[in-house]
């Protein structure tokens, strides 16, 4: 037998295997960099997808902060033993009931009767990052015949105006005189705030008709209740409008 032959007739055949499972590998290899290639031409962005899709799950609610007047050793306005500070607080903790029941997203300053200053009310809704800031007041002068309702907000904000607007035409229908809304650009709560921000003035302490009627729980939750509807449409109109509201974001502008 010839040694030699039957050595080089293996070694044909075992080239022979190895060229077909090199050209089957590559055709393999081919393959699958096609397929890999129109399944990214299809879905350029898998990843990035599932990510906005989970952001968009994830995004809080918009955050809306009440802010009852005064509070503490400020009483605001006064008539006899009746203080302002008392009143709005009644106002806003039937606010505060509401937005639990419309499941709407809210901070409120305070919660009893304590001091909390100007600074610290703006640097608590910032901190918070609120997307609507609502002070609830009441009014006073010295002249008694003085009455009614009224809505102020920031000048310089590109959308207070109009906000404005939206909430003064709930609260007008309180029954009290109808004092439209009112420019307040030097307010501090107003132009601090990094926020939509509203300054309702509700009705007037020294007027004895609306005083009758700041006390009175009825009227109370009738207040809360167009207070919450306000709250509502700017949300629905403006906040949750994300194109509306880019200008919006900048502490400048309120």
């Amino acid at each position: 037998m010839d040694v030699n032959k039957i050595i080089d007739k293996l070694s044909r055949k075992l080239s022979q295997r190895s060229l077909i499972f090199i050209i089957v590998f590559l055709s393999l290899a081919i393959i699958g960099i096609i397929g890999a290639y129109l399944a990214k031409k299809e879905n350029p962005n898998p990843s990035g997808s599932l990510s906005t899709s989970l952001e968009t799950v994830q995004e809080k609610p918009p955050l809306v902060v009440i802010d009852p007047g005064h509070g503490g050793w400020d009483p605001g306005a006064m008539a006899g033993d009746i203080n302002e500070k008392d009143i709005v607080l009644d106002i806003s903790i039937e606010i505060e009931r509401l937005l639990i029941e419309k499941n709407i997203d809210y901070y409120m300053i305070r919660t009893e009767d304590i001091y909390v200053s100007l600074e610290d009310r703006a640097q608590i809704a910032n901190e918070k990052k609120g997307r609507l800031f609502i002070s609830i007041h009441n009014n006073s002068f010295t002249d008694s015949a003085q009455s009614g309702i009224l809505t102020a907000y920031n000048p310089y904000s590109p959308n207070g105006k109009d906000m404005a607007k939206i909430m003064q035409s709930k609260i007008k229908e309180l029954g009290m005189k109808n004092r439209d809304i009112m420019p307040r650009p030097n307010l501090y709560v107003l132009r601090h705030t990094e926020m939509p921000a509203l300054l309702l003035e509700i009705g007037f302490m020294s007027n004895k008709k609306d005083l009758k009627l700041l006390t009175a729980g009825d009227f109370q939750k009738k207040c809360a209740k167009q207070v919450v509807s306000g709250i509502e449409d700017i949300l629905d109109k403006y906040i949750l409008d994300s194109k509306a509201t880019d200008a919006e974001g900048s502490p400048a502008a309120d």
